[in-house]
């Protein structure tokens, strides 16, 4: 359940396979492309925890349960333009032609050879492909309706830190540079 790592190479072995400044598309619909929705980022997940870990009076922890995002909701259409740009990308709506477009998960699988050879020549780290959940990276993308989490109980206990999600995102890629999963 990791939407990082699978957009990581997602849009690495875009870039790779159509060349820097490319457009990429939203894969899904235009009910997909509008609907909110939070993301919750580990960073800012671990340090609810740690906060929560510490906090006093500890009855208002316990038995609890929380929804802990980065921020206010906001749709694809805000994030896939800033995520792409990370890559080098242009990040656009969805198509309105006629067949649709193609998900995360069958296009990278298309693009394997292409993955492999990117690996190779960045001395990635061999089989990160085949080992993310793309599966659940199309099943977040493609839902149509809003899906925000109220975060009041988390800000009810004094945890009220917030970022742009776009900066979760980042987070994660650039641990997933150092560790050699995307170039």
């Amino acid at each position: 359940m990791n939407m990082a790592q699978g957009l990581a190479i997602y849009f690495s072995l875009y870039r790779e396979a159509e060349g820097e400044g490319a457009e990429v598309r939203f894969p899904y619909g235009e009910e997909a492309w509008t609907a909110l929705h939070t993301d919750s980022s580990a960073d800012i997940l671990g340090r609810f925890h740690v906060y929560a870990s510490l906090a006093e009076p500890v009855e208002n922890i316990v038995g609890r349960a929380f929804n802990v995002v980065d921020g206010p909701a906001f749709a694809w259409r805000d994030l896939w333009p800033r995520l792409a740009a990370y890559f080098g990308l242009v990040g656009t709506g969805p198509s309105t032609g006629i067949g649709g477009q193609v998900g995360v998960q069958d296009w990278v699988h298309a693009k394997k050879d292409v993955w492999e050879k990117l690996e190779t020549k960045s001395g990635l780290k061999a089989g990160v492909l085949k080992e993310t959940g793309f599966d659940f990276v199309d099943a977040v993308m493609r839902i149509p309706v809003r899906r925000d989490f109220d975060s009041s109980a988390r800000k009810s206990i004094g945890f009220t830190e917030e970022r742009d999600p776009v900066e979760g995102y980042v987070l994660a890629f650039e641990e997933m540079r150092k560790t050699r999963i995307i170039p």
